[in-house]
């Protein structure tokens, strides 16, 4: 990738850990921080400019040079600043902005309007990617990648074939699946492979499916050849990453208990999950474990907001025999020391927001993306706008090429995977799966927007 120039507000975990990987990749880096301690220890680790004051001040954005900015990387503690500083950037004259929030829901929950808003190309929450990554060990044994697009409404999920599976027995077009779900490709190895509806996939493939929230469980469940049995799952830390994890699971068959060490936030938690058992006690007690029956879960999260907890709890964890630990790490300096402990399954909002960003840049500022088979293959998301070529025709009259599959729909509260006779319509949300030779396609049916609200 050819050297750009990217403005980074923020230097905290998540700003610091970008503003490292991005100029030892030799970008030129320059790092907005109001903080003095964090300044000096970025003029002493790293090779970047820096500039101080609050990124949400004109003058300090003037300083920063936003305006030859290929990227603006919104990224500190604040929503509120962070929305805020991007809007400006935006008009001062920077390309493209990225908005880091920490909230899952709320804001997330409307992105979409926040993005057209305040001008933000990529809002990303550390929460929602951390506890989407968290959410991907549980769903059960065949699934091994679980994505989410048009604001939860699509999801995707890449699962393992098995024996006995349908998906090995017969031809797609003899599955009869559920309304508003698609299979879209087979993984064979490090090929891939678009299917047609005589096509079916071979034992150890795997298969990405796209569908519906309400029916994906559905669907993975027709193609897997026994039920996931998933275990008592504990999730250590009743706060606002915990209670994510558990609403995602609530609505499913899941065995869950919850141990909050604060007993007001225990009883909140306790009110908001009813299906679910809440221990009211700390995580790091060996004793409440043993006594609670913690050895016998299958599964044990440590997400209480503390790292030193986080860990502690996680190392008893193992130790009482839990097949699979996952703990979550802030602090970018203790990352290395769990994993030399054995606990690999280690969650770092840091560096999965990098991951993100890093995959945005790769390739070419396409806003939910997601990369697949080493980059032979991404799924989009774009909206339909007036001047979108793809607008009001139908999908035969559009004849995509086999490498771009339109795998769903969103208009409204619909989700429906689109035939030749549907007609696309302003406003409609695509979930495109493109193979990368047929990139430019994309771009040219469904094309972004620019500063000016235009499609582009």
């Amino acid at each position: 990738m050819d050297a750009q120039r990217f403005v980074v507000m923020g230097a905290g975990q998540v700003g610091f850990h970008l503003a490292r990987l991005l100029s030892q990749d030799g970008h030129q880096v320059t790092v907005i921080e109001a903080d003095a301690d964090r300044r000096a220890r970025i003029d002493e680790e790293l090779d970047v400019l820096v500039v101080g004051g609050n990124g949400a001040h004109v003058p300090v954005l003037e300083q920063a040079q936003v305006d030859k900015a290929d990227l603006f990387l919104a990224v500190s503690s604040s929503d509120e600043a962070n929305l805020a500083a991007a809007h400006l950037a935006r008009h001062l004259g920077a390309a493209r902005s990225v908005v880091r929030v920490a909230a899952a829901e709320g804001v997330i929950g409307h992105r979409r309007v926040y993005e057209e808003v305040f001008g933000v190309d990529l809002m990303l929450s550390t929460q929602l990617l951390t506890t989407t990554r968290i959410l991907n060990l549980l769903r059960g044994h065949t699934t091994t990648a679980v994505e989410t697009f048009a604001e939860g409404k699509v999801e995707l999920r890449k699962v393992e074939v098995e024996p006995g599976s349908l998906l090995a027995q017969r031809p797609l077009r003899e599955l009869a699946l559920p309304a508003g779900s698609l299979v879209v490709a087979f993984f064979h190895g490090d090929q891939l492979t678009i299917p047609s509806g005589d096509d079916h996939a071979e034992v150890g493939d795997e298969a990405l499916i796209v569908a519906s929230s309400e029916v994906i469980a559905k669907v993975e469940r027709l193609v897997t050849p026994r039920p996931a049995v998933v275990g008592t799952i504990v999730i250590a830390g009743g706060g606002s990453t915990g209670q994510t994890v558990a609403r995602a699971l609530h609505g499913g068959d899941y065995r869950v208990r919850i141990i909050e060490r604060d007993r007001a936030r225990a009883s909140e938690v306790a009110a908001a999950f009813p299906r679910f058992q809440v221990l009211h006690g700390d995580a790091t007690d060996l004793s409440l474990l043993k006594a609670e029956g913690i050895d016998r879960a299958a599964s044990f999260i440590a997400v209480t907001g503390n790292d030193d907890s986080n860990l502690m709890a996680s190392l008893l964890a193992r130790d009482l025999g839990i097949e699979m630990v996952a703990p979550l790490v802030d602090r970018a300096e203790t990352f290395e020391l769990w994993q030399r402990l054995g606990l690999t399954r280690v969650f770092s909002p840091r560096v999965l927001a990098y991951e993100h960003i890093a995959e945005y840049i790769a390739s070419g500022y396409s806003a939910n993306i997601v990369s697949l088979s080493h980059g032979d293959a991404v799924v989009v998301e774009r909206r339909l706008y007036e001047a979108s070529p793809a607008a009001g025709v139908t999908l035969a009259e559009i004849s995509p090429p086999r490498g771009l599959i339109v795998g769903a729909v969103v208009r409204g509260r619909r989700v429906f995977v689109p035939r030749g006779a549907d007609r696309l319509e302003v406003g409609d949300v695509v979930i495109l799966f493109v193979r990368k030779e047929e990139l430019a396609t994309v771009q040219l049916l469904f094309p972004g927007r620019d500063k000016a609200g235009r499609a582009a």
